[in-house]
Protein backbone atom coordinates (compact mmCIF):
# COMPACT_ATOMS: atom_id res chain seq x y z
CA UNK A 1 0.00 0.00 0.00
CA UNK A 2 2.85 2.38 0.91
CA UNK A 3 4.53 1.73 -2.44
CA UNK A 4 1.30 2.50 -4.31
CA UNK A 5 0.95 5.77 -2.42
CA UNK A 6 4.54 6.70 -3.24
CA UNK A 7 3.97 5.97 -6.93
CA UNK A 8 0.87 8.17 -6.91
CA UNK A 9 2.89 10.86 -5.15
CA UNK A 10 5.52 10.48 -7.84
CA UNK A 11 2.89 11.05 -10.51
CA UNK A 12 1.84 14.25 -8.74
CA UNK A 13 5.46 15.30 -8.43
CA UNK A 14 5.96 14.93 -12.18
CA UNK A 15 2.89 17.01 -12.91
CA UNK A 16 4.26 19.67 -10.59
CA UNK A 17 7.62 19.37 -12.41
CA UNK A 18 9.66 19.29 -9.18
CA UNK A 19 12.68 17.14 -9.98
CA UNK A 20 15.49 18.75 -7.96
CA UNK A 21 16.14 20.18 -4.54
CA UNK A 22 18.32 23.30 -4.46
CA UNK A 23 21.05 24.13 -1.94
CA UNK A 24 23.01 27.36 -1.69
CA UNK A 25 26.75 26.71 -1.44
CA UNK A 26 27.64 29.99 0.23
CA UNK A 27 30.33 32.57 -0.44
CA UNK A 28 32.83 34.77 1.40
CA UNK A 29 31.49 37.45 3.73
CA UNK A 30 28.40 38.14 1.64
CA UNK A 31 30.19 38.38 -1.70
CA UNK A 32 28.83 36.81 -4.90
CA UNK A 33 29.86 33.28 -5.86
CA UNK A 34 29.69 30.75 -8.69
CA UNK A 35 30.25 26.96 -8.80
CA UNK A 36 31.79 25.79 -12.05
CA UNK A 37 32.51 22.06 -11.64
CA UNK A 38 31.31 19.19 -9.45
CA UNK A 39 32.67 15.69 -8.80
CA UNK A 40 30.62 12.55 -8.19
CA UNK A 41 30.73 13.11 -4.42
CA UNK A 42 29.00 16.46 -4.79
CA UNK A 43 32.13 18.51 -4.00
CA UNK A 44 32.34 21.61 -6.19
CA UNK A 45 34.89 24.19 -7.31
CA UNK A 46 34.38 27.82 -8.28
CA UNK A 47 35.09 31.28 -6.98
CA UNK A 48 33.78 34.33 -5.18
CA UNK A 49 34.16 37.97 -6.07
CA UNK A 50 35.87 39.69 -3.15
CA UNK A 51 36.04 43.34 -4.22
CA UNK A 52 37.95 43.33 -7.50
CA UNK A 53 39.90 40.14 -6.73
CA UNK A 54 38.22 36.74 -7.30
CA UNK A 55 38.96 34.07 -4.70
CA UNK A 56 39.07 30.37 -5.66
CA UNK A 57 36.68 28.28 -3.56
CA UNK A 58 36.07 24.63 -2.71
CA UNK A 59 32.38 24.00 -1.93
CA UNK A 60 30.77 21.23 0.09
CA UNK A 61 27.06 21.08 0.90
CA UNK A 62 26.30 21.89 4.51
CA UNK A 63 29.56 23.69 5.27
CA UNK A 64 31.14 27.04 4.50
CA UNK A 65 33.28 27.19 1.35
CA UNK A 66 37.07 26.94 1.68
CA UNK A 67 39.14 29.79 0.25
CA UNK A 68 42.00 28.24 -1.76
CA UNK A 69 43.70 31.53 -2.55
CA UNK A 70 46.69 32.51 -0.46
CA UNK A 71 49.49 35.06 -0.61
CA UNK A 72 51.96 32.25 -1.32
CA UNK A 73 50.13 31.36 -4.53
CA UNK A 74 48.76 34.71 -5.62
CA UNK A 75 46.39 37.36 -4.38
CA UNK A 76 43.44 36.28 -6.53
CA UNK A 77 42.43 33.04 -8.20
CA UNK A 78 39.64 31.09 -9.88
CA UNK A 79 38.88 27.35 -9.82
CA UNK A 80 37.26 25.54 -12.75
CA UNK A 81 37.79 21.78 -12.35
CA UNK A 82 37.67 19.07 -9.67
CA UNK A 83 38.36 15.31 -9.69
CA UNK A 84 37.11 12.47 -7.49
CA UNK A 85 39.98 12.92 -5.00
CA UNK A 86 39.08 16.58 -4.53
CA UNK A 87 42.02 17.92 -6.55
CA UNK A 88 41.01 21.32 -7.91
CA UNK A 89 42.38 22.93 -11.07
CA UNK A 90 42.44 26.68 -11.50
CA UNK A 91 44.51 29.77 -12.05
CA UNK A 92 46.21 32.06 -9.54
CA UNK A 93 47.56 35.52 -10.25
CA UNK A 94 50.60 37.16 -8.66
CA UNK A 95 52.12 40.44 -9.78
CA UNK A 96 49.93 40.46 -12.87
CA UNK A 97 51.19 37.04 -14.00
CA UNK A 98 48.98 33.95 -14.27
CA UNK A 99 49.97 30.55 -12.88
CA UNK A 100 48.06 27.39 -13.65
CA UNK A 101 47.69 25.51 -10.37
CA UNK A 102 46.19 22.33 -8.93
CA UNK A 103 45.26 22.37 -5.27
CA UNK A 104 45.73 18.91 -3.71
CA UNK A 105 45.63 17.61 -0.11
CA UNK A 106 49.44 17.40 -0.29
CA UNK A 107 50.04 20.91 -1.59
CA UNK A 108 49.83 23.00 -4.74
CA UNK A 109 51.11 21.90 -8.16
CA UNK A 110 52.30 24.95 -10.08
CA UNK A 111 52.32 24.67 -13.88
CA UNK A 112 54.47 27.75 -14.37
CA UNK A 113 54.24 31.44 -15.23
CA UNK A 114 51.92 32.42 -18.05
CA UNK A 115 49.79 29.27 -17.77
CA UNK A 116 46.15 28.54 -16.93
CA UNK A 117 44.64 25.27 -15.65
CA UNK A 118 41.13 24.42 -16.81
CA UNK A 119 40.35 20.85 -15.74
CA UNK A 120 41.80 17.84 -13.90
CA UNK A 121 40.81 14.19 -14.30
CA UNK A 122 40.92 11.29 -11.85
CA UNK A 123 44.41 10.27 -13.02
CA UNK A 124 45.74 13.71 -12.11
CA UNK A 125 46.13 14.85 -15.71
CA UNK A 126 45.46 18.55 -16.27
CA UNK A 127 44.14 20.40 -19.31
CA UNK A 128 45.97 23.70 -19.38
CA UNK A 129 46.91 26.64 -21.53
CA UNK A 130 49.99 28.62 -22.37
CA UNK A 131 50.74 29.88 -25.87
CA UNK A 132 48.64 26.89 -26.93
CA UNK A 133 46.64 24.25 -25.09
CA UNK A 134 48.53 21.44 -23.39
CA UNK A 135 48.00 18.24 -21.40
CA UNK A 136 49.97 18.02 -18.17
CA UNK A 137 50.67 14.48 -16.94
CA UNK A 138 53.19 13.15 -14.40
CA UNK A 139 55.24 16.32 -14.38
CA UNK A 140 55.47 16.85 -18.13
CA UNK A 141 53.46 18.82 -20.68
CA UNK A 142 52.30 17.61 -24.09
CA UNK A 143 51.64 20.48 -26.46
CA UNK A 144 48.30 20.14 -28.24
CA UNK A 145 49.19 22.71 -30.88
CA UNK A 146 46.92 24.74 -33.11
CA UNK A 147 44.29 24.05 -35.76
CA UNK A 148 45.15 24.30 -39.45
CA UNK A 149 45.72 27.94 -40.35
CA UNK A 150 45.72 29.00 -36.71
CA UNK A 151 48.30 30.11 -34.16
CA UNK A 152 46.71 29.47 -30.75
CA UNK A 153 44.37 27.08 -28.95
CA UNK A 154 42.56 26.97 -25.59
CA UNK A 155 41.75 23.83 -23.57
CA UNK A 156 38.52 23.94 -21.57
CA UNK A 157 37.73 20.33 -20.66
CA UNK A 158 39.26 16.90 -20.12
CA UNK A 159 37.88 13.37 -19.80
CA UNK A 160 39.26 10.33 -17.98
CA UNK A 161 41.05 9.09 -21.14
CA UNK A 162 43.03 12.30 -21.49
CA UNK A 163 40.97 13.64 -24.39
CA UNK A 164 40.82 17.45 -24.41
CA UNK A 165 38.10 19.76 -25.73
CA UNK A 166 38.46 23.45 -26.44
CA UNK A 167 38.76 25.90 -29.30
CA UNK A 168 41.36 27.64 -31.43
CA UNK A 169 41.72 30.08 -34.27
CA UNK A 170 41.76 29.11 -37.93
CA UNK A 171 42.13 31.10 -41.13
CA UNK A 172 38.37 31.79 -41.14
CA UNK A 173 37.45 32.15 -37.47
CA UNK A 174 37.47 30.30 -34.14
CA UNK A 175 36.49 26.64 -34.09
CA UNK A 176 35.75 24.06 -31.42
CA UNK A 177 37.94 20.97 -31.34
CA UNK A 178 38.47 17.70 -29.52
CA UNK A 179 42.02 16.35 -29.19
CA UNK A 180 42.48 12.58 -28.88
CA UNK A 181 45.42 10.28 -29.52
CA UNK A 182 47.52 13.25 -30.61
CA UNK A 183 45.10 14.47 -33.28
CA UNK A 184 42.81 17.52 -33.29
CA UNK A 185 39.32 17.18 -34.79
CA UNK A 186 37.44 20.33 -35.79
CA UNK A 187 33.77 20.18 -34.78
CA UNK A 188 32.32 22.79 -37.16
CA UNK A 189 29.68 25.51 -36.73
CA UNK A 190 26.02 26.11 -37.62
CA UNK A 191 26.93 28.26 -40.59
CA UNK A 192 28.60 31.07 -38.65
CA UNK A 193 32.26 31.84 -38.15
CA UNK A 194 32.93 30.56 -34.63
CA UNK A 195 32.38 27.67 -32.23
CA UNK A 196 33.62 26.82 -28.72
CA UNK A 197 33.77 23.48 -26.85
CA UNK A 198 33.44 23.47 -23.06
CA UNK A 199 32.90 19.85 -21.97
CA UNK A 200 33.81 16.32 -23.10
CA UNK A 201 32.66 13.08 -21.49
CA UNK A 202 34.21 9.62 -21.42
CA UNK A 203 32.34 8.61 -24.59
CA UNK A 204 34.04 11.47 -26.45
CA UNK A 205 30.80 13.46 -26.72
CA UNK A 206 31.25 17.23 -26.62
CA UNK A 207 29.05 20.23 -25.84
CA UNK A 208 29.63 23.93 -26.38
CA UNK A 209 28.41 26.88 -28.39
CA UNK A 210 28.42 27.46 -32.15
CA UNK A 211 27.51 30.43 -34.31
CA UNK A 212 24.58 30.32 -36.70
CA UNK A 213 24.56 32.07 -40.08
CA UNK A 214 22.97 35.08 -38.35
CA UNK A 215 25.95 35.32 -36.00
CA UNK A 216 24.13 34.23 -32.82
CA UNK A 217 25.56 31.44 -30.64
CA UNK A 218 23.50 28.31 -29.95
CA UNK A 219 24.34 25.46 -27.61
CA UNK A 220 25.45 22.32 -29.45
CA UNK A 221 26.00 18.65 -28.74
CA UNK A 222 28.60 16.80 -30.85
CA UNK A 223 28.50 13.00 -31.01
CA UNK A 224 29.79 10.45 -33.55
CA UNK A 225 30.98 13.20 -35.86
CA UNK A 226 27.68 15.11 -35.97
CA UNK A 227 26.80 18.44 -34.37
CA UNK A 228 23.25 19.02 -33.11
CA UNK A 229 21.68 22.39 -32.35
CA UNK A 230 20.11 22.29 -28.87
CA UNK A 231 18.02 25.42 -29.40
CA UNK A 232 17.30 28.14 -26.82
CA UNK A 233 14.79 28.97 -24.08
CA UNK A 234 13.14 31.46 -26.41
CA UNK A 235 15.92 34.03 -26.63
CA UNK A 236 18.50 34.66 -29.32
CA UNK A 237 21.42 32.73 -27.81
CA UNK A 238 22.22 29.72 -25.61
CA UNK A 239 25.35 28.17 -24.15
CA UNK A 240 26.29 24.61 -23.07
CA UNK A 241 28.97 24.19 -20.41
CA UNK A 242 28.47 20.85 -18.65
CA UNK A 243 28.09 17.20 -19.71
CA UNK A 244 28.13 13.94 -17.78
CA UNK A 245 28.99 10.43 -18.96
CA UNK A 246 25.31 9.65 -19.64
CA UNK A 247 25.17 12.53 -22.10
CA UNK A 248 23.10 14.92 -19.97
CA UNK A 249 23.99 18.52 -20.85
CA UNK A 250 23.51 21.76 -18.91
CA UNK A 251 24.07 25.44 -19.60
CA UNK A 252 22.18 28.73 -19.80
CA UNK A 253 20.11 30.62 -22.33
CA UNK A 254 18.52 33.98 -22.93
CA UNK A 255 14.76 33.98 -22.47
CA UNK A 256 12.30 35.55 -24.91
CA UNK A 257 12.98 39.27 -25.10
CA UNK A 258 16.70 38.77 -24.30
CA UNK A 259 16.53 40.58 -20.98
CA UNK A 260 17.01 37.58 -18.64
CA UNK A 261 19.08 34.39 -18.65
CA UNK A 262 18.08 31.06 -17.08
CA UNK A 263 19.91 27.82 -16.42
CA UNK A 264 18.78 24.75 -18.38
CA UNK A 265 19.12 20.97 -18.52
CA UNK A 266 18.45 18.79 -21.55
CA UNK A 267 15.42 16.58 -20.80
CA UNK A 268 14.07 14.19 -23.40
CA UNK A 269 16.01 16.07 -26.06
CA UNK A 270 14.44 19.38 -25.08
CA UNK A 271 16.21 22.31 -23.42
CA UNK A 272 14.28 22.72 -20.16
CA UNK A 273 14.41 25.71 -17.81
CA UNK A 274 15.78 24.47 -14.48
CA UNK A 275 13.66 27.03 -12.66
CA UNK A 276 10.61 24.98 -13.66
CA UNK A 277 12.08 21.86 -12.02
CA UNK A 278 12.79 23.13 -8.49
CA UNK A 279 10.26 23.60 -5.67
CA UNK A 280 7.94 26.57 -6.07
CA UNK A 281 8.66 29.28 -3.56
CA UNK A 282 12.31 28.27 -3.13
CA UNK A 283 13.38 31.90 -3.49
CA UNK A 284 15.91 31.00 -6.19
CA UNK A 285 16.26 32.22 -9.76
CA UNK A 286 18.78 29.89 -11.42
CA UNK A 287 20.63 31.93 -14.02
CA UNK A 288 23.42 29.62 -15.20
CA UNK A 289 24.37 25.93 -14.94
CA UNK A 290 28.03 25.06 -15.51
CA UNK A 291 28.65 21.52 -14.29
CA UNK A 292 26.88 18.16 -13.90
CA UNK A 293 28.24 14.95 -12.38
CA UNK A 294 27.42 11.31 -13.02
CA UNK A 295 24.90 11.34 -10.16
CA UNK A 296 22.92 14.04 -11.95
CA UNK A 297 23.86 16.81 -9.50
CA UNK A 298 24.14 20.23 -11.15
CA UNK A 299 26.10 23.30 -10.08
CA UNK A 300 26.05 26.89 -11.26
CA UNK A 301 24.97 30.31 -10.04
CA UNK A 302 21.66 31.98 -9.35
CA UNK A 303 19.99 34.84 -7.55
CA UNK A 304 18.91 34.26 -3.95
CA UNK A 305 17.84 37.03 -1.61
CA UNK A 306 18.97 39.59 -4.16
CA UNK A 307 22.53 38.27 -4.46
CA UNK A 308 24.32 35.93 -6.86
CA UNK A 309 25.26 32.68 -5.14
CA UNK A 310 26.61 29.28 -6.15
CA UNK A 311 24.05 26.46 -6.04
CA UNK A 312 23.90 22.68 -6.16
CA UNK A 313 20.82 20.86 -7.47
CA UNK A 314 20.24 17.33 -6.19
CA UNK A 315 17.89 15.12 -8.27
CA UNK A 316 15.02 13.58 -6.33
CA UNK A 317 15.94 10.24 -7.90
CA UNK A 318 19.27 9.04 -9.24
CA UNK A 319 17.55 8.10 -12.52
CA UNK A 320 17.76 11.75 -13.57
CA UNK A 321 21.49 11.29 -14.13
CA UNK A 322 20.82 9.47 -17.41
CA UNK A 323 17.35 10.24 -18.76
CA UNK A 324 18.54 12.52 -21.53
CA UNK A 325 21.44 11.25 -23.59
CA UNK A 326 22.57 13.60 -26.35
CA UNK A 327 23.26 10.54 -28.50
CA UNK A 328 19.95 8.71 -28.04
CA UNK A 329 16.77 10.47 -26.94
CA UNK A 330 13.60 8.64 -25.79
CA UNK A 331 10.28 9.38 -27.41
CA UNK A 332 8.55 12.47 -25.93
CA UNK A 333 5.42 10.53 -24.94
CA UNK A 334 7.50 8.14 -22.83
CA UNK A 335 9.08 10.82 -20.60
CA UNK A 336 6.31 11.01 -18.00
CA UNK A 337 6.05 7.23 -17.72
CA UNK A 338 9.82 6.91 -17.51
CA UNK A 339 10.05 9.46 -14.71
CA UNK A 340 7.25 7.77 -12.74
CA UNK A 341 8.93 4.38 -13.23
CA UNK A 342 12.24 5.77 -11.99
CA UNK A 343 10.62 7.25 -8.91
CA UNK A 344 8.71 4.01 -8.27
CA UNK A 345 12.00 2.10 -8.43
CA UNK A 346 13.53 4.58 -6.00
CA UNK A 347 10.56 4.11 -3.65
CA UNK A 348 10.94 0.33 -3.79
CA UNK A 349 14.62 0.60 -2.89
CA UNK A 350 13.81 2.84 0.05
CA UNK A 351 11.14 0.34 1.19
CA UNK A 352 13.61 -2.58 1.05
CA UNK A 353 16.13 -0.63 3.14
CA UNK A 354 13.55 -0.27 5.91
CA UNK A 355 12.49 -3.93 5.94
Amino acid sequence: MRIAVLVLAAAGLISASTMYTVDGLGSLNGTESVAYAVNDSGEAAGWATAGVDPQALAFSTGSSPTNLTSAAHGTDATASGINKAGWIAGTAYAGGTSYGVVWTPDGVINLGAGTYAAAVNNAGQVAGNGATAFLYSNGSQTNIGALAGGSWSVAEALNQSGEVAGYGNTASGIEAFVWAAGAMTELGTFGGADSYAFAVNDAGEVVGNAATASGYLNAFAWSNGAMRDLGTLGGSQSYAYGLNDSGVAVGYSWLAGNTDMHAWVLLNGVMTDLNSLIPAGSGWELTAAYGINNEGEIVGSGIFDGRQEAFLLDPLTSGLSSVSSIAGVPEPASWGLMAIALLALFACRQHRRKV
